[in-house]
């Protein structure tokens, strides 16, 4: 990661259904441009602490992070609460209780927060640029990748899925599901949850035995998961012929100027916050909860969403409340929170390496409320749909 969105501009076109393989250039040319803005980074101590005023902001923890200055440079304003003492403190909850967390808050195109907490797994000092499994929060990063094809007229998210291209062996009843389907949970997809984590294959090979029987009777009724965006993902991979994490640089990353992002099924890199259960746990969830990645990232990526984007990131797969949309994120020993808040301003997330609290939407109860009271945009405690 090379630093956070200034700004960005993109418009979106409707999309026609197309079986080939596009290149990497045709692809990138469809999402938005932006401009990256850098944070500033010297050593201290574990915990990090951040410090905004009227011209600057500085961000202390104990590594140095590297940056991209923009061509033109957009003025620092004063922010609207500096010192986020309720964020500071929903942080400082969390970070006694885990052996890491890291959390970012940026609101028009500014950084508000960055702060971490624990050490990467080459023994340094975990940072908001630090990467770490974020579990369902993948679905988001999956969907918005879904988009950025469906405007480039790759997929047609309306049109039924294409799954010769994905797997081997669909019943026939599955034959009309849509993408759209796929993306809202409302596909008939069967649930088994606890085969998610045998530790064995990976999507490719798990989604046949999904699909072996016709869609289930919760089709047209939001009934979530896994299998829905492991399909999502191999159609990513298909479409673009590359891997799911190079897809995502591609689709997401690069036009940002942005980097760091990888699989589960790839194992872990020394720079990231260790997932201590073990991430080949993780290796059947394929598009639905492999990529680990930074908070950084995760908030620019949600700061350049477009309304085109917005267009397929939809209610009932995406997750509404009262502050805006989101995506939690919870498997034994990672949680995760990333939501967007008055109309896309302001976006938050947050990642946890341990147990407490024991979900992404508790982490989510803890973290969006008080960054909104910092802001003067309360309401209460989220009140999340659907749940």
């Amino acid at each position: 990661m090379v630093g956070l969105l200034l700004t960005t501009a993109c418009s979106g076109q409707s999309a026609a259904s197309s079986d080939s393989t596009a290149p990497v250039d045709q692809i990138v040319d469809s999402t938005p441009t932006s401009t990256i803005v850098a944070s500033t980074t010297t050593s201290a101590t574990t915990t990090t602490t951040t410090t905004t005023t009227t011209t600057t902001t500085t961000t202390t923890s104990s590594t140095t992070t590297t940056s991209t200055t923009p061509t033109t440079p957009i003025p620092v304003e004063p922010l609207p609460d500096p010192a986020m003492p309720n964020a500071n403190g929903a942080f400082d909850a969390l970070a006694r209780t885990n052996p890491a967390v890291t959390m970012t808050v940026i609101r028009d195109s500014r950084v508000l927060l960055l702060r971490a907490s624990g050490t990467t797994i080459d023994g340094a000092a975990a940072t908001s640029d630090s990467p770490m499994v974020i579990a369902s929060v993948s679905k988001l990063l999956t969907a918005l990748m879904i988009a950025r094809l469906d405007q480039a007229e790759l997929v047609d998210v309306d049109a039924p899925t294409p799954w010769a291209e994905i797997t081997t062996g669909a019943h026939p009843g599955w034959a009309d599901v849509t993408l759209r389907e796929l993306l809202g949970h409302t596909s008939g997809m069967p649930v088994a949850r606890p085969s998610w984590f045998d530790g064995e294959f990976d999507c490719a090979t798990f989604l046949p035995s999904l699909l072996d029987q016709p869609p289930s009777n919760t089709r047209g009724r939001w009934t979530y998961s896994n299998g829905n965006y492991c399909a999502l993902g191999l159609l990513i991979e298909r479409s673009t012929g590359l891997p799911l994490d190079q897809a995502a640089q591609a689709l997401l990353l690069d036009p940002l100027g942005l980097t760091g992002i990888h699989l589960a099924t790839d194992g872990q890199l020394p720079g990231d916050v260790e997932y201590r259960l073990g991430v080949e746990r993780l290796s059947r969830l394929g598009g639905a909860g492999t990529f680990i990645v930074s908070t950084d990232v995760i908030a620019s990526v949600l700061a350049a969403v477009t309304p085109a984007d917005l267009e397929v990131l939809m209610w009932p797969g995406l997750i509404v409340d009262q502050y805006g949309w989101g995506h939690t994120g919870s498997v034994d020993g990672a949680m995760a929170c990333a939501w967007v808040l008055e109309g896309g301003r302001t976006v938050v997330a947050v990642t946890v390496a341990g147990g407490s609290p024991s979900t992404g939407g508790a982490v989510c109860d803890r973290v969006v409320p008080a960054v909104a009271d910092d802001l003067g945009i309360g309401q209460g405690r989220p009140e999340r749909s659907p749940r």
